[in-house]
């Protein structure tokens, strides 16, 4: 009998004896499949009714957060009408700004500044205007080289005192205020000239 079950272990299998042992495989894949299947349907309903269960039973912290969410809520729609206000205060400032603006390009202060620019530009045109007259007076003259040496300096001078004026004026013009220089200058004329 040992031979003859050698012989049908290594004869092969027809197609029907091979569609027969495949289902027989199906079949039990079948039942393993569905087994699982009620097996994971049993895991997921057990956790998650303990799920629920833990959450109804730490009803407090529920609660507990539900008011904070509730105070963080009402936080927040406050923080917004401050943030309201705050563009509302920006748009009028900035309205006030654009005025005020308006009100110092046209004010007294600024045509003041420009009309005593265009004064030291005529003292400077003056004075330019003097050294070239005294030194044509001084080439005329005999003897006349001391004078022109004497008050050629006090013409130097006073222009250089009103170049130093129309620049304060155009820094102040800019806004730029030079703190260093609060005290009056002297008249380069006071002595006689």
């Amino acid at each position: 009998m040992a031979k003859k079950d050698d012989n049908t272990e290594h004869e092969p299998l027809t197609e029907e004896q091979r569609i027969t042992a495949l289902e027989e495989k199906v079949g039990t894949n079948k039942i393993v499949l569905i087994s699982i299947a009620l097996f994971l349907i049993i895991i997921v309903s057990v956790s998650s009714t303990v799920f629920i269960v833990s959450m109804f039973g730490e009803d407090e912290d529920a609660t507990a957060s539900s008011e904070m969410v509730a105070a963080l809520e009402a936080k927040i729609v406050e923080q917004e009408k401050v943030l309201e206000n705050i563009k509302k205060l920006t748009k009028e400032n900035r309205a006030e700004l654009s005025a005020l603006k308006d009100k110092v390009a046209s004010s007294s202060n600024q045509k003041l500044q420009e009309l005593m620019i265009e004064q030291e530009r005529g003292h400077q045109m003056f004075l330019d205007t003097l050294r070239t007259g005294m030194y044509d007076l001084a080439h005329m003259i005999p003897g006349s080289r001391t004078w022109l040496e004497v008050y050629g300096e006090k013409v130097d001078s006073a222009e250089r005192h009103s170049k130093e004026r129309e620049k304060e004026l155009l820094n102040l013009q800019k806004g730029i205020i030079n703190k260093a220089k609060t005290t009056i200058q002297e008249d380069p004329f006071e002595d006689g000239f």
